[in-house]
């Protein structure tokens, strides 16, 4: 596993922001499944998802837990036959 990108005191992770039915962006870290959030615009599901990811890392931090690895996270597309 990778060690999380770090740069003076910052950790990057992956979001995945992806558009839901209901007109929200749904966005989730790849590495913190329990960092969820969702927002009206892609700019506002950012900013909501980093602040579960805090509060996330901050629950593993008080469970004694080390933060997560970065992800490698690849991106392909994959085609199917229609229905």
């Amino acid at each position: 596993m990778r060690e999380p990108a770090r740069q003076e005191g910052l950790i990057t992770y992956t979001a995945v922001l992806t558009p839901g039915e209901d007109g929200f962006v749904c966005a989730q870290i790849a590495e913190v499944p329990e960092a969820i959030s969702q927002g009206r615009t892609l700019e506002e599901a950012k900013a909501n998802v980093i602040e579960a990811l805090e509060l996330a890392l901050q629950w593993r931090r008080d469970e004694g837990e080390p933060p997560p690895c970065a992800a490698e996270v690849t991106v392909v597309p994959v085609t199917v036959a229609a229905a």
